[in-house]
């Protein structure tokens, strides 16, 4: 039907493509962190940080047995982003809302995505070893014997 609701004919908008789709490019993750994240200072002073998130999803099978599947997720945070996550030590739990980046070699062969980070919140915090602040012990030297 057309415009004015006529059978058998095709809408006007259906017409070269159909009508346009909204693209929206956000996701949400929430998921642990594989290792402490690499902290880098760039132009300007500014903060990155850039880590990996585990994230898990679960699913039965025909058997009925659950099936657990890990993705590994390369995530970028800035500034105060950033900050928040500096001592977070691996097995740390983060939740990451987000955008998808890509980018390519000068070939244009070779192509790496990450989700940059837009909202960060720490759910489980999880120091890293080198940032415990606790001195460790150390150990006492005996009497030499006379």
């Amino acid at each position: 039907m057309d415009k004015d609701g006529k059978d058998g004919e095709t809408l006007p908008s259906m017409q070269g493509g159909g009508a346009p789709i909204g693209e929206e490019n956000t996701t949400r993750l929430i998921g642990r962190l594989t290792r402490k994240p690499l902290m880098v200072e760039v132009t300007g002073g500014h903060k990155k940080a850039v880590f990996t998130l585990t994230v898990t999803r679960s699913y039965r099978d025909k058997e009925n047995r659950v099936i657990r599947q890990k993705a590994f997720v390369p995530v970028v945070a800035w500034r105060g982003l950033a900050a928040q996550v500096e001592s977070l030590g691996k097995d740390s739990a983060v939740l990451v809302e987000g955008y998808l980046r890509t980018w390519s070699d000068p070939q244009g062969k070779n192509f790496r995505w990450e989700v940059a980070a837009e909202v960060l919140e720490v759910l489980e915090r999880i120091e890293s070893p080198s940032d415990l602040r606790a001195p460790k012990p150390k150990p006492k030297k005996e009497a030499a014997a006379a």
